[in-house]
């Protein structure tokens, strides 16, 4: 497809996305319209941001009750922000007022781990890819406490956005219900594998511990701090170290010419005030003997 097509395209996919979800606050809207973006996976209803719909039937776009991020999008620097919900509750999709965290099995929003309550055992398996050891893979809550080789639930999702070149890309999120990052549910087997250590081979980042499968190998991910090794401290240490006694030493050398240079200028200026004094006594001494010469002479 050309270019300009594909740019084209992407920048219609772009109005509708924007014209989307435009009913300002009072408008009439309808919940039966709710759904996600089928690219991003957005929720999208006929309200903006700023509202949530009152019903399926006559309903109304009305302020939202609640926010679920410290910095919600839509609104500016003027606005009230709705409240953030407590410990144990969440703010839905819609906005529509908090709600009590619902038990494993029950349904969640996509990928809302937050919406399912703690696990009991959660300072066990908890990690930073579910919420307190619970997570909501296909729209239902579990715990994420698959042991190895046990059956598991895999969720795939796969994102669409076009790029600044105008060409569609796609990532794709693997997630699951296996004891993260040290399992991974397995694409085929669909039971919990051990995940694989730096250098392994692997075809997608669910398989690495570090979650990161770059070129077919388990790679450290980008955001991983640099561990700085002994013998790199002690090189380091012992660089500065000799960088100072250098500075010294050539301070030092530098100092003792400067010293040397103007002790020969010294003596230079001495030995020619010395020259100059012997010069003139003798002359004087000259002087002197010519007047008494000169004296005899005339008495004689």
């Amino acid at each position: 497809m050309p270019y300009w097509t594909l740019h084209t395209l992407s920048l219609f996919l772009w109005f509708l996305q924007s014209d989307a979800g435009s009913a300002a606050i009072g408008d009439p809207c309808s919940t039966s319209r709710h759904h996600l973006d089928s690219s991003t996976h957005k929720f999208i209803s006929d309200c903006s941001d700023l509202g949530y719909c009152s019903g399926s039937v006559n309903g109304t776009c009305v302020a939202r009750t609640c926010r679920r991020d410290q910095f919600p999008f839509g609104y500016s620097p003027s606005d009230t922000l709705p409240p953030l919900c407590p410990s144990g509750s969440f703010c839905p999709d819609e906005g529509n007022g908090c709600k009590i965290q619902v038990d494993p099995g029950s349904a969640c929003q996509m990928n809302r781990d937050e919406q399912c309550a703690r696990a009991l055992n959660w300072q066990e398996i908890s990690s930073t890819e579910n919420f307190y050891g619970s997570i909501c893979l296909h729209s239902v809550c579990m715990y994420a406490n698959a042991t190895l080789g046990t059956a598991c639930v895999i969720d795939n999702t796969t994102y669409t956005d076009i790029g600044l070149d105008g060409q569609p890309y796609t990532t794709v999120v693997i997630r699951d219900n296996c004891r993260s990052p040290y399992l991974h549910c397995g694409q085929t087997s669909l039971v919990c594998e051990e995940s694989r250590s730096l250098g392994s081979l692997c075809q997608n980042d669910q398989e690495c511990e570090q979650r990161n499968c770059v070129a077919g190998l388990c790679m450290e991910p980008p955001e991983t701090p640099l561990h700085v090794a002994p013998w790199q401290y002690a090189l380091t240490a012992m660089c500065i170290i000799g960088a100072m006694v250098a500075t010294c030493l050539m301070l030092t050398l530098v100092h003792k010419r400067h010293r040397l240079a103007r002790y020969r200028e010294l003596r230079e200026y001495y030995l020619e005030q010395s020259s100059l004094r012997r010069s003139m006594i003798e002359m004087h001494s000259a002087a002197a003997t010519v007047t008494m010469t000169d004296t005899k002479q005339k008495l004689c």
